[in-house]
């Protein structure tokens, strides 16, 4: 009995977490069809006339920085990958001088505060003459968000058996073989939650593409925020931006989480 009463009590509070999770989304939709006056006038009302208006006019708004916020994000999610789970597989399979220092300096590096790094990043941009372009905007980006999957490639790498890569040696293999063909297909899901995880940071970052770019280069959350910043704010028309802007983001976690949740998974286990 007391078993089931605690089965009971634990369900009940994930369905009040989850109730609370969901509510804020639920006001985000319902304000979206709904005019300025009306959300003034009566805010917790439901839409008295739907004004699909709000969607066609923040589509107009957002589209282009939709496009631009997808090219960044996934350039940056491929050079992520690859240097990621290039330098995972180096510090795990290879030996070579201060290679626990260097190892050490890399993680090291995860626990610096991005905002004490925006000054250095735009003074190094600056001075390669790569402000205002995708490539000032991407770089370092990929340089921040392959730390991820260094950490965790090298922890799945270091477990795979040695057999398994002294067997392809012996047919002759070299290491790009090695990497390609045998420690790259084995840790796919690891690379997926190393892909969504910089996927969905990179599309909601706002700080440093603003910094970087100029008005006609904008990405979605600049675009997202100079729905506001008209003479006439119109929330209903913010949050239509918001909810189409967000459709990239929810098919990404909804096509990937299986493998997100296998790549955590076995990083866990692997550590």
């Amino acid at each position: 009995m007391a078993a089931r009463l605690s089965k009971w009590t634990g369900s009940a509070v994930l369905v009040v977490l989850l109730i609370i999770t969901l509510v804020p989304f639920v006001i985000l939709f319902f304000f979206s069809f709904k005019d300025q006056i009306e959300i003034l006038i009566d805010f917790w009302g439901m839409p008295e006339v739907i004004k699909w208006a709000n969607y066609s006019d923040a589509w107009n708004v957002v589209k282009f920085s939709i496009g631009n916020s997808l090219y960044v994000c996934i350039v940056t999610v491929i050079g992520a990958v690859v240097l990621g789970s290039l330098s995972g597989y180096v510090f795990a399979r290879h030996r070579f001088p201060l290679k626990g220092l260097l190892y050490i300096l890399l993680i090291g590096v995860m626990m610096i505060p991005s905002l004490l790094t925006i000054v250095p990043l735009y003074a190094i941009i600056a001075e390669l003459g790569i402000t205002n372009s995708y490539l000032g905007l991407i770089l370092p980006y990929i340089a921040g968000t392959q730390l991820l999957g260094v950490l965790l490639c090298r922890t799945f790498f270091e477990s795979l058996p040695e057999e398994l890569f002294e067997a392809a040696r012996i047919d002759g293999g070299n290491e790009f073989y090695l990497y390609s063909r045998i420690a790259l297909p084995l840790c796919l899901p690891i690379l997926a939650t190393v892909g969504i995880v910089t996927f969905l940071a990179v599309y909601s970052d706002y700080l440093w593409p603003f910094i970087v770019l100029a008005q006609e280069k904008q990405t979605f959350t600049m675009a997202a925020v100079s729905l506001n910043r008209s003479g006439q704010s119109d929330i209903g028309l913010s949050f239509a931006g918001y909810i189409i802007g967000s459709i990239p983001t929810i098919l990404v976690i909804s096509f990937g989480m299986k493998y997100y949740i296998e790549g955590m998974v076995s990083g866990a286990i692997k550590s």
